[in-house]
């Protein structure tokens, strides 16, 4: 008998959703989206110039 793991996608997406709303603590869109982009900008996936920093 092989047991396989479910794993819920659409649960962990939302999961994380929260998650970083929350870490944010913003209060509206615009805060989000600021949070976002420097999160995104420490990020060792982010590419400077073509090439990832």
């Amino acid at each position: 008998m092989n047991k396989e793991k479910q794993f819920d996608c659409v649960k962990f997406k939302n999961k994380l959703q929260e998650k970083l709303l929350k870490d944010s603590g913003a209060k509206n869109l615009r805060e989000y989206v600021e949070y976002a982009n420097k999160v995104a900008q420490k990020s060792s996936l982010h590419k400077l110039n073509g090439k990832i920093a």
